[in-house]
């Protein structure tokens, strides 16, 4: 859904990027900074009651308002903010404005789909600390990568609620970290998104047959955290990036993916391509794209009761018991891959299905290749040949590791 997307934009961009409004020899240079990366983005200018700096530099803007018109699939966005609070604000050097901390309070974002409004987001505060805004106009790659990012040593949220359809999602806030090379952007970041409660209520709003609530499950509770490992050598970069969903009493799922060898250039196209309102030319892209090269992908989920809850379920509605499906299932998958042509996986496959069935703990899905893959070696993979795609990927399947 494009309002997921934009919701989670703007929850960030309302403690960063902004646009800049009329009169600007009259804006600090730090707010400058801040406004530019808006209006390139999202076309818009937003208004504000005033700009206020006092004698030791620190900069304060009251009101803020922006709106994104609705663009074909997009919704339309309104974003407002009480006040933003700019201390210890340093001079531009080397391309950057450093400031010490900064406070956002009373953000809210409404999300509209045909005039109606669909999705709302409201936090009281947020606070960023070290925060380091990118100035001038960037040009080469490098300087296009570095300014494409909103780094702060840390941001961080109090409690924050999204009302959608009528029913309200809370979380106890959201905090991000990161710890890197100021000139270039690369670092290690990480994220954290607290006791996410979606009330039952919601849940039914979605799961109108009340499976969920059949099986035990009233309102649920997420946590959501993650890491990524940002390198830059030359004109490439590279990332390694983890992500878990963890649902309370329920189980989590963890995602892991390692790329390198991503040319910077790509990235200036996709700006050049989003400042200009066009498509990115692929044809340009896809050359630079053959070169990257995959390292490893992970898939993992751990089970905390769920599993055990669903195999009667499932069971019944394939007109047999639990015990008998658990039992059938290994054969059932092993007719499933005989088209994979690789007898070895298919009975590792086996064997961590028939494990996790008998005793749900955890199932792992790894490509973790002898070194890594450039996009163009699996591109001419021969389709009818999928044995050779497993082992130049190092595909495996375990359970309970």
């Amino acid at each position: 859904m494009k309002a997921a997307y934009f919701s989670v934009t703007f929850l960030l961009l309302a403690s960063s990027t902004l646009s800049l409004p009329a009169l600007a020899e009259e804006t600090p240079a730090v707010v400058t900074a801040m406004f530019k990366g808006w209006e390139g983005t999202f076309k818009v200018k937003p208004t504000y009651d005033k700009i206020e700096t006092d004698s030791d530099g620190n900069v304060t803007i009251t009101n803020l308002v922006a709106n994104v018109e609705a663009a074909g699939t997009n919704p339309a966005v309104k974003l407002t903010i009480g006040e933003i609070s700019l201390d210890d604000v340093g001079d531009a050097e080397n391309g950057i404005i450093e400031v010490g901390s900064a406070t956002v309070t009373d953000t809210k974002v409404e999300i509209s789909e045909g005039g109606n409004k669909s999705v709302e987001i409201e936090v009281p505060e947020s606070n960023i600390e070290e925060w380091i805004l990118p100035v001038g106009d960037p040009s080469t790659p490098q300087e296009i990568f570095r300014s494409s990012w909103n780094i702060a040593k840390k941001v961080s949220s109090g409690e924050f609620k999204i009302t959608a359809m009528g029913q309200s999602i809370t979380s106890d806030g959201y905090e991000t970290t990161w710890d890197g090379d100021t000139a270039t952007g690369a670092g290690k970041f990480t994220l954290k998104l607290s006791n996410v409660v979606i009330p039952q209520s919601a849940i039914t709003a979605v799961d109108t047959a009340g499976q969920l609530k059949a099986l035990g499950y009233g309102d649920i509770t997420l946590n959501v955290s993650g890491d990524a490992d940002v390198k830059i050598t030359d004109d490439k970069f590279g990332i390694t990036s983890n992500i878990e969903y963890a649902g309370k009493d329920i189980g989590g799922i963890k995602l892991a993916l390692a790329g390198s060898d991503i040319p910077l250039a790509t990235l200036s196209e996709l700006k050049k391509a989003q400042k200009e309102s066009r498509p990115p030319d692929m044809s340009a892209l896809m050359p630079q794209l053959m070169g990257v090269s995959l390292g490893t992908f992970q898939f993992r989920f751990e089970d905390a009761s769920i599993t055990k809850k669903l195999l009667p379920v499932i069971a019944k509605m394939q007109g047999m018991d639990e015990a008998a499906m658990v039992a059938n299932a290994g054969a059932i998958v092993q007719v499933g891959l005989m088209q994979l042509k690789n007898q070895a996986f298919t009975d590792q496959v086996v064997g961590a299905v028939n494990a996790f069935l008998k005793d749900p703990k955890s199932i792992t899905v790894s490509l973790k290749p002898a070194q890594p893959v450039p996009v163009q070696s699996i591109m001419t993979l021969n389709p009818a040949d999928p044995a050779a795609a497993i082992t130049l990927l190092g595909v495996s399947v375990t359970a309970n590791d």
